[in-house]
């Protein structure tokens, strides 16, 4: 019974570790917001209004999931969600 108790606590542990580097990691932000940022910087530095049609495209490209290296695509998203100037943002895209 002892044996069967450290076996579940490992696994259970073990759960908890995968579902927090999933949560913390590997859980891209919604495009929504991430242009959202993306029009209000754009917004702020020019003074002009972004077309409904930009934002539609935006949200259409980071809405794809990368087939390889999920990892860096979720930081880039990330990045750019908190970017609080253009130059800041294009950091992001290196």
């Amino acid at each position: 019974m002892k044996a069967l108790k450290i076996l579940g606590f490992i696994f259970g542990a073990l759960g908890l570790a995968v579902f927090v580097f999933w949560f913390g990691w590997l859980r891209a932000p919604d495009a929504k917001d991430v242009c959202d940022n993306v029009v209000k910087v754009m917004k702020k530095e020019s003074g002009v209004d972004v077309p409904e049609a930009f934002t539609k495209e935006c949200i259409a490209e980071y809405s794809r999931e990368p087939k390889f290296g999920k990892v860096p695509w979720v930081a880039q998203l990330k990045c750019i969600r908190d970017a609080a100037t253009s130059a800041a943002m294009q950091a992001c895209e290196k």
